[in-house]
């Protein structure tokens, strides 16, 4: 008798996505491993015609993967968001504005809180944003000039409106990849908006993760 009269092809794709599922669903925080197990056993139930008892197993944990297939940045820039493709900037885009992705200021904020949400999240430039539109940059000599040339006492109080780099190099959804080469080579990262909706931010990580996918 044969001890194996099927066997199944499950993408990592689908192994991601019965794993978010069965957390979703029944509370237990399984690995690949076991999605990639579950995938296979609900392709089976799905092909019967009569009830059956079906058994798969759980045989590992998600807590290593809480950075990755269960944080939903990670899946985007690895392309299992399952996300519309437009086959321009908007398909680069890892993180989000709209989502929460991009940590950014407000004009009315003061510079310290600027600096402190630079020094918490380890990065040298802020984009700057009123009502979802994008307004200006705020980089560290931005804020060194402002905090230098001010008074003792309201230093840091000053308003990132009033430090900010206004002039904004940005890119627009539509535009192509071709676009990214002369952002980069200016050392900076590509701001990208739909009119004046500010979308996010496009790395060089993030068009090395598209080249690697679209390969």
């Amino acid at each position: 008798m044969d001890l194996v009269s099927k066997a199944y092809s499950i993408s990592d794709r689908e192994s991601v996505d019965a794993a978010r599922l069965l957390l979703k669903k029944e509370g237990i925080l399984a690995g690949s491993s076991s999605g990639c197990l579950l995938a296979a056993a609900l392709k089976y139930c799905r092909e019967q015609t009569q009830p059956q008892r079906v058994v798969t197993l759980v045989c590992d944990t998600g807590g290593k993967y809480l950075t990755k297939m269960f944080n939903d940045f990670w899946l985007a820039a690895h392309g299992f968001d399952g996300r519309e493709l437009h086959g321009d900037l908007r398909d680069l885009i890892a993180k989000r504005y709209a989502e929460g992705g991009v940590i950014a200021i407000g004009p009315d904020d003061t510079l310290l809180t600027a600096y402190n949400r630079m020094r918490s999240s380890d990065i040298s430039q802020l984009p700057v944003v009123d009502h979802g539109r994008l307004v200006g940059i705020l980089d560290e000599s931005d804020v060194l000039a402002a905090v230098e040339a001010g008074d003792e006492a309201p230093r840091f109080k000053t308003l990132v409106g009033a430090a900010m780099t206004k002039a904004v190099n940005t890119l627009q959804a539509h535009q192509s990849v071709d676009a990214l080469p002369e952002v980069f080579d200016r050392d900076e990262v590509a701001l990208v908006v739909d009119g004046e909706e500010f979308l996010g931010v496009i790395t060089r990580v993030d068009l090395i993760n598209h080249l690697r996918l679209s390969a």
